[in-house]
This record gives C-alpha cells, structure tokens and sequence, in this order.
C-alpha cells in the first residue's frame, strides 16, 4: 500500500535544503577542482576556509549555547563542564615536556582528527533523523537508512586513515606493505565494501521510494551526495593531494578542507534555520544577546566572519600552516595549541549535547 503524507519533507524547502545541507559538498568538491587547476592559491584557498567556514561555525555553536541567557540557565551544567576540554591538550603539553621522546601533541592532535571523522558521520545521521522525523519513517526502516548512510561514509574515512594519515601523522613508513594480504585489506578491501554499501543504499532506497514516493527524496537526495563526496574525496583526491612546505613536509591541505568544508556548510545552515525559527519572531529578551545576533542574517553572518578571524589568528600561531604565499613562517606557541585543539575538542564535545531534537521538545519544534 502506498503512502503519502501531507507534510513538507524537507528541513525547510527544496531551495535550501539542495543549497545548503547538501550543496556544500558540490561547492567544496569545486574547490578542490580549483585547487588542482590553481595549485598556487591553496593557500589562499585554505586561509579562507579557517576564516570564513571552519572557525566562524565553532562560534555558531557558541552563539546557541553561552550567549542565550535562557539557554544557558537551562544547562549551565553541561556548558561549563565541558570547558574541561581546554585541559586536556594543556596535559599533553605537560606530558611531552616531561616525556620528550613521545610526541603527546601529535597523539592528541591524531586522535582530534578521528574525533572529527566520527563527529562528521554523527552529523550527517543527525541530518538523516531530522528527515526521517518529517516523513515518519518506523525503527526498521530508519536503521536500514542509517546503514545506508553510514556505510557509504565510513569505509572510506578508514581507507584514508589507513593508508594517508597514520603516515602523515607519524611520519612512518605503512606496515601493510609488507604483505599483500595487508595490504589488500588497507585499500582493495575497502573498494568493495563502499560499492556493497552502494548497493545495499540503492536496493533499500527503491523500497522506500515505492512505498513513501517524492516524500522520500530528501533523504535519497542527501545519502546520494554523501555517497559521492566521501569517495571521491578520500578514494581519489587523497591520493594527489600534497603541497610542499618550504621545509620539504608533504600536508594533505585540501584534504584538511575537503574534510570539514561541506560540514561547516551544513552547520552554519542548520544553526541559522533554528536562529530563525527561535530568534527572529520572538520579541522575550529572555535569550540575551542571542536575539540581536542570530535573529537577523546580517548580523550572524559579521559576528561568525569577525570571530572567525580570531580562530585563523589562533591557527597561525600553532605553527604547520602556510602563509598566503605557501611558505611556512609561523612560530608555534603553547598557548595557541591549546586554544586550538580546546575549541575543536570542546566543539566535538558540545554538539553531542546539544542536537538531540529526539531528547529537546524545544528543538524538535524549531527544526521541524
């Protein structure tokens, strides 16, 4: 039998949704096409990216949260425990002057990375629920989406785990090369596993489309980008991705965009869509300064540019990256480490608490 529900399936309208939570991928995927046409302004490329996307989205997780007065009264707990996450690259700092043969900075800056890896994969299940909420999906069918989504992600970000960053990171030679069976394991193996999942999406998605029709779209719409964004990203981009310090360091610097760009897209349209919904119609001051800077676009969208310039001046100063000219001059500093790596961990930390529509009335009535 055949189902049709009379409500808007999308997070707000075809429009934005194609846009904003899955256009970014088509946008970052051009930049990395520019990057390969105009290899000489990846710097430049990259310095945009800190500024303009990957620090101005930390403070949208601010700007819902510390600066809401009604928010932050309601859980003042979680918001200032979590501060704890500043310690912790402060105690590797510790650990490495005590230990100077074990790069702590390194093991805590590899570990962030995988954080952030599972922090994109839970962000784009989030984005699977809120659609899945609209059209009612049941358990069965919501998991089976799930799988979905998660297989074709995942396989991919251990592929380039694998066989990119363990050697990026710790400048080692891959272990797996020693054997042909580990070596198929670490890349063919992985192939394989992404194209099944491929199948597995494309069989459960011609179910769902007999049964839900153009209601579900959206969420065909949103697997099928994701699909092809993480496969292209880490099976081929990975592999010709290398700029050249000065001091002759291979950096995977547009993987560095590649990898967060399409999230910082889908988060500072998510946080502006609830902003509206929350902000713009509400005349309480019960939420502070929130009001005045998410109720109106034009104010988000300075704060977020005005403090993303904060975040690329922290970045500058933890040293590794280059200038707009691609040579690399920056002196690293301790404390510029641990505001980096804090906000990042702090971010990560903060967003599993805050989006949980399934858990917040409150939410749910904004997103849906």
């Amino acid at each position: 039998m055949e189902t049709t529900f009379k409500i808007n399936p999308w997070i707000r309208n075809p429009f934005f949704d194609y846009s904003f939570i899955m256009g970014g991928a088509i946008f970052t995927l051009f930049i990395a096409y520019l990057s390969f046409l105009l290899p000489n302004y990846v710097p430049v490329f990259f310095w945009c990216w800190v500024i303009f996307f990957e620090g101005s989205h930390f403070w949208a997780t601010y700007s819902r949260t510390y600066i809401d007065d009604k928010y932050r009264k309601e859980n003042s707990r979680v918001l200032y425990v979590s501060l704890i996450f500043f310690v912790f690259p402060s105690i590797a700092l510790l650990l490495e002057k005590q230990y100077s043969t074990i790069s702590f900075t390194v093991f805590y800056g590899f570990f962030i990375f995988v954080w952030s890896l599972y922090h994109n994969a839970k962000q784009h299940y989030g984005f699977l629920s809120i659609y899945a909420a609209k059209i009612k999906l049941d358990y069965n069918e919501k998991s089976k989406m799930k799988n979905s989504l998660y297989g074709v992600i995942i396989f991919s970000q251990i592929y380039f785990l694998l066989n990119f960053k363990l050697q990026g990171t710790f400048s080692i030679s891959s272990p797996f090369e020693t054997s042909i069976i580990f070596k198929f394991l670490t890349s063919k193996l992985f192939y394989f596993l992404t194209a099944f999942s491929t199948v597995y999406f494309v069989y459960q998605a011609s179910v769902l489309l007999k049964k839900y029709q153009s209601q579900i779209y959206p969420i065909i719409s949103y697997i099928t980008i994701c699909l092809f964004f993480y496969s292209i990203m880490f099976y081929f981009i990975a592999h010709s991705d290398q700029f050249i310090t000065k001091d002759g360091i291979s950096v995977l610097i547009l993987i560095a965009i590649m990898n967060s760009l399409f999230h910082n897209i889908q988060y500072h349209a998510i946080v502006w869509h609830y902003g509206q919904a929350r902000y713009s119609t509400e005349k309480s001051k019960k939420f502070g300064m929130a009001k005045m800077v998410n109720g109106k676009t034009i104010n988000y969208v300075v704060t977020a540019i005005l403090l993303g310039l904060v975040f690329g001046f922290i970045v500058w100063n933890v040293g590794g990256s280059p200038d707009a000219n691609g040579v690399y001059s920056g002196q690293p500093s301790n404390w510029a480490y641990i505001l980096f790596f804090g906000i990042i961990g702090h971010h990560f930390y903060l967003d599993q608490k805050i989006w949980r529509p399934s858990k917040q009335s409150e939410l749910k009535s904004y997103l849906s």
